[in-house]
């Protein structure tokens, strides 16, 4: 039996080491992606009041301090979340608006997409509307704005504008019973706020026909809207 010398068995360390797969390091942008994924997650299961900094940097397996290098608090965490949600709804929103003719066909399809965008999404709805931290203060949505966020607006500040935009146009054509478009935006918006909160936060309530309870509250909304003269009441419930 032959024995192994010690410098043998260092050789063979020594090639073991060179023939491991060296662990690739994230970039900061990777780091940040991960981080915000983990802080989505905790901030879901366990309540933003509930999350520290520490504990986001526990689930993604980096030290604190680590931590700090990418984000000042959660607060800025929760922000990139509130980007990113509002960005894809402002997408979703421009993309329907720009496919109709006609202003109220497009003030209809902006509402009805951005029902179905938060349906579709959730507990990121939860996190971006109804949670104590303002998400719609921190989105530079509140007014008065701010010269710093007019100087560079938010997502949701922009996904805003789409729908004041397609409201504007509406009052612009003397189509509907209200002038003033301030409130007729934020009436509107409500409404579709209303509708999303309460199917989310009842999904196990034995709702006859949820699409159904949509469609309708969105007719019951625009034949409210509409003028009494207005030939298009009679064709609301043909533009579903």
């Amino acid at each position: 039996m032959v024995r192994k010398t010690g410098k043998t068995q260092g050789k063979r360390s020594s090639a073991e080491g060179r023939t491991r797969p060296r662990r690739l390091r994230l970039t900061p942008e990777e780091r940040r992606t991960q981080i915000v994924a983990a802080a989505k997650e905790l901030f879901v299961t366990d309540g933003i009041d509930h999350v520290s900094m520490r504990k986001i940097a526990r689930r993604v397996g980096i030290t604190q301090a680590a931590i700090y290098q990418h984000f000042e608090n959660k607060e800025a965490i929760l922000f990139v979340i509130i980007e990113d949600f509002f960005g894809e709804l402002r997408a979703a929103l421009d993309a329907v608006v720009a496919a109709e003719s006609g202003p109220l066909e497009r003030l209809r399809r902006a509402m009805r997409t951005y029902v179905e965008y938060g349906l579709s999404r959730p507990e990121e709805y939860r996190l971006v509307f109804m949670t104590p931290m303002s998400g719609l203060v921190r989105a530079g949505v509140a007014v008065p704005r701010t010269e710093e966020a007019l100087a560079k607006p938010s997502q949701g500040s922009l996904a805003f504008d789409v729908l004041d935009g397609a409201v504007r146009e509406v009052v612009a054509r003397g189509i509907v019973r209200h002038d003033n478009k301030e409130l007729l935006t934020e009436a509107i918006w409500a409404a579709g706020h209303g509708l999303v909160s309460l199917l989310i936060t009842h999904d196990h309530f034995p709702w006859t026909d949820r699409k159904a309870v949509i469609d309708l509250q969105i007719d019951l909304i625009f034949r409210g809207l509409l003028r009494d003269n207005c030939p298009m009441r009679s064709k609301m419930f043909d533009l579903s």
